[in-house]
């Protein structure tokens, strides 16, 4: 019998000893029964909403290697009711038991699923009650003028949720806000600042944004109006995206938010924040128009995809024609020396003539056929596995019924016959499911489906997104612009292995590449063209 155990607890303020009591228990349990030790698997101070948690994915991953998996309370491996029946689902396809050690869950019993959706719910009506509650006791914190947030650079704590001025630091404040009145602009001030090696609020190089900020969610040195002694709460809340299971802010109606003036906590005067504000919404707002700049997705064909050999930052569109170091742009050659400025038009045509050289290559063909064809048998059935999680299930109900027959009866065998009976029902189900699969062993037309990707990098790429991502998985998230002694060129290093992490089989839908680099990869970038007037 092999078995794992899961624990979890959800923040800093909760003890680290509180994985090794539900720990003890599931390790009492499998002594109960006579298991071996569980292997183990832990999330400290991670909410059971969230479902990228390290320690659970490697569980789900791995959950093939075992028979039974336990943890103390079904609210333990997650308190989101759907995650929950997902991973319940999953468990059971692949043979798994799962057992709540003191909640009584056991998804070998008929009756699981109706203990397993009776907990997901108490599940999630904790996480909203407790929702509920957190807001409603800093709803009455911030009406009474006290701190319900995060502390904005420029205070100190003094006290819980009381806040003062910090001198040093309302210094530089005061300066970016004359700096920016002077008509200097936010990349200015922050190139300023890191030249003097003024330290900024993470203690890292200062940023435009962090400057500018955005004046709708009020946050950033030039947007929030705590400068000018007004304290603003409850602009916004967090929620869960249904599709992908990530927080996401919501702005709340300005009839929900909560004001409150203190003039102990104003570093410029209202003058000066009203003249900034004049100056910030003229930036927000299109001259030509009079509305504010809508987002807008990635334009450029190589934002992002390249790095500044220098200091790594993101090679980005720095004017009109040419692609330059974001860090040197934004915080200035206190933070990247890189002066390197390439045209567009020549940096883009390189890139693109370069990767579709080596994808059209015989040697590029043959590695992704065969990175398919070892996807393709990754995610062919287990039918070996299947079979011994059957003859396991078996040996445990053979010894249940030779202990039976030979006297020795506890008051739980009869629980343990009806478990490992079923147990041995549902591996039997599975491996029978496993035979009537007919995977497939090859993609059909697939050289064509591999010319139609190649084909997304054209000239001038009529797809940006999916060109960009195919220059992404083909050269990697490290590829560089170098220049020497007046020679430019784009330079990738091997993937650290043969095949690109994801699943290749989304090549099948043209949505995948293989990153089949197995040597350095240098793209010369010629000198560019004169641009015609």
């Amino acid at each position: 019998m092999r078995t794992a155990a899961y624990a979890r607890y959800s923040s800093d303020a909760q003890r680290e000893a509180s994985l090794d009591d539900q720990l003890r228990n599931c390790r009492a349990y499998c002594a109960r029964q006579g298991w071996p030790k569980p292997t183990i698997y832990t999330d400290a101070a991670v909410s059971g909403a969230r479902n990228d948690r390290p320690g659970y994915r490697t569980l789900l991953k791995e959950s093939g290697e075992f028979d039974v998996i336990l943890v103390d309370d079904l609210s333990r491996l997650s308190r989101d009711m759907g995650e929950v029946n997902a991973a319940v689902k999953r468990l059971r396809f692949a043979g798994v038991r799962l057992i709540g050690v003191s909640d009584g869950v056991d998804t070998a019993r008929k009756s699981h699923k109706a203990d397993v959706g009776l907990r997901g719910i108490m599940s999630e009506l904790y996480l909203d009650d407790l929702a509920d509650k957190t807001h409603r006791g800093l709803t009455g914190r911030a009406l009474a003028g006290a701190s319900a947030g995060g502390l904005p650079f420029g205070y100190r704590i003094t006290g819980v949720g009381e806040r003062a001025i910090d001198p040093e630091q309302a210094a530089i404040v005061r300066r970016i806000y004359a700096l920016y009145l002077e008509g200097h602009s936010a990349r200015t001030i922050a190139s300023t600042l890191n030249a003097d090696r003024v330290r900024s609020p993470r203690g890292t190089a200062w940023c435009a944004s962090a400057i500018f900020g955005d004046a709708r969610r009020g946050i950033g040195i030039l947007a929030n109006p705590i400068y000018a002694g007004q304290q603003v709460w409850n602009r916004s809340h967090w929620i869960k995206h249904p599709d992908t299971g990530r927080r996401v802010r919501q702005e709340r109606p300005q009839s929900e938010w909560i004001v409150h003036h203190n003039a102990d906590l104003a570093i410029i005067d209202t003058d000066t924040w009203q003249r900034a504000q004049a100056r910030v919404k003229g930036q927000h707002r299109n001259t030509s128009t009079g509305k504010r700049n809508a987002g807008r997705p990635m334009k450029h064909l190589l934002s992002g995809v390249l790095r500044c050999c220098e200091c790594g930052a993101a090679f980005v569109i720095v004017d009109r024609y040419r692609y330059g170091c974001s860090a040197h742009k934004e915080r200035g050659s206190a933070v990247c020396p890189s002066t390197l400025r390439i045209d567009r038009r020549t940096l883009e045509s390189a890139a693109l003539a370069g990767v579709r050289r080596l994808l059209e290559s015989e040697s590029a063909w043959q590695t992704a056929q065969r990175a398919v064809a070892d996807e393709l048998k990754r995610h062919a059935p287990d039918i070996d596995g299947a079979k011994v999680r059957l003859a396991a299930a078996e040996r445990v109900h053979a010894n249940l019924m030779r202990a039976i027959r030979e006297g020795i009866l506890t008051p739980s065998t009869k629980a343990e016959l009806i478990a490992a009976e079923a147990t041995v029902d549902e591996a039997r189900r599975a491996l029978e499911a496993l035979k009537q699969l007919q995977p497939a062993t090859i993609i059909p037309r697939l050289r064509e489906i591999w010319q139609q990707a190649i084909a997304t990098l054209g000239t001038r790429p009529d797809e940006i997104p999916a060109a960009r991502e195919c220059l992404r998985e083909v050269l990697g998230e490290t590829a560089t612009v170098k220049n020497e002694n007046g020679e430019t060129w784009i330079e990738a290093s091997p993937s650290s292995s043969s095949v690109a992490d994801k699943s290749q089989l989304a090549l099948v839908a043209g949505a995948g590449y293989v990153r089949y680099l197995t040597a350095p990869l240098r793209i010369p970038v010629p000198p560019p063209q004169s641009r015609a007037s």
